[in-house]
């Protein structure tokens, strides 16, 4: 897979997924079509069971959008956009649990891109987190408007967008916007153990679980039961079902094969 600005590579079941277009990881077409080659490789894949998405900018997971390009942005640019919802949509959507390491500012496209995943660490210290475009005049325009809420709330939501809000990791952890706040030089290696960890539960239960998550939070509370009731006719007769149900009752520990026992 020939990639330009990402990096990829699979370690112990997790996929690692490295933003590397400095000097802030601004996020550009070319990164776009990295992140769609590597979504594919990982739906196709049998051995990934979890994945990570990190940085290689020293102190930037992501400052959004390339500015440059929006300067004399015009209709084959903004053409584009719909593209890019649909790749949010399948990275978000993909069928392994996934986690942010956020080592830096993570702000408008950059924090888009984090709310797409299960989880989000983020590096303690003074960097910023948020959605500033109205700021320059802009709205979010990947899907910043519809994931930020949930995770923090209408009214937290509607505050740090209207006023460009960026907040400091303890504060995006009291938001509830980060799920930890951890030491710069221990955020790759508890951001990766943690992905280990999921990937050794039984992944093909997590997948369903995502979907009917989502599936709530998108169609509503009547799709999202419908769902439950789908996936789990679907999961009930799963190996890892029988598995899991097997290994209580007989008081060890379960091995699960994940997605493919499905």
């Amino acid at each position: 897979m020939e990639l330009s600005v990402v990096r990829y590579e699979v370690k112990d079941n997790v996929a690692i997924i490295t933003l590397n277009n400095p000097p802030v990881n601004g996020l550009d077409i070319t990164c776009f079509d990295d992140l769609k080659k590597i979504i594919t490789e990982i739906r196709n894949s049998r051995e990934v069971r979890s994945a990570m998405i990190a940085s290689d900018c020293p102190g930037f997971f992501s400052a959004g959008d390339d500015l440059n390009s929006l300067k004399d942005i015009d209709e084959a640019l903004v053409k584009r956009q719909p593209e890019v919802h649909q790749l949010f949509n399948d990275f978000e959507s993909l069928p392994v649990p996934t986690l942010a390491a956020i080592n830096g500012h993570c702000l408008g496209g950059g924090l888009e891109l984090a709310l797409l995943c299960d989880f989000r660490f983020m590096v303690e210290g003074s960097s910023r987190i948020g959605l500033p475009e109205v700021k320059l005049g802009m709205i979010p325009a990947f899907g910043g408007t519809q994931r930020l809420w949930p995770l923090v709330g209408k009214s937290k939501a509607v505050e740090m967008m209207y006023k460009g809000l960026q907040l400091l990791p303890e504060e995006a952890l009291t938001a509830g916007l980060v799920n930890r706040v951890v030491k710069e030089n221990k955020l790759f290696e508890e951001s990766f153990d943690y992905c280990l960890r999921l990937s050794r539960q039984a992944t093909g239960a997590i997948a369903k679980i995502k979907q009917c998550l989502n599936t709530g939070i998108n169609k509503g509370f009547e799709a999202g039961m419908k769902m439950e009731q789908k996936s789990f006719l679907e999961n009930i007769f799963s190996e890892d079902a029988k598995e899991g149900i097997n290994a209580f009752l007989e008081g060890r520990k379960p091995e699960f094969k994940g997605p493919s026992s499905e």
